[in-house]
């Protein structure tokens, strides 16, 4: 017997498996201050006396935190 699927369940098949991909390891200002317990203002701050936790800036205006980067940073193995 032959099962014929639908655009609905096919829809559904879909949106389940990027539900439960893996998240991205880049983290905006907010979500980079929540993982580490502090402010995005505190982020802002950091990055504009030289220290903190290394950042990325993309196309001249998003800044991004990689999660491996924090993690070294919380472990004391990030020198600015």
């Amino acid at each position: 017997m032959t099962e014929h699927i639908t655009y609905d369940g096919l829809r559904q098949v879909v949106f389940d498996a990027i539900a439960q991909a893996a998240p991205s390891p880049w983290l905006d200002c907010e979500n980079a201050g929540a993982y580490l317990g502090c402010a995005p203002g505190t982020l802002k701050t950091w990055r504009a006396r030289g220290e903190g936790p290394p950042y990325h800036v993309i196309n001249g205006k998003l800044v991004r935190y990689h999660r491996n980067e924090l993690d070294a940073f919380v472990r004391g193995e990030v020198a600015r």
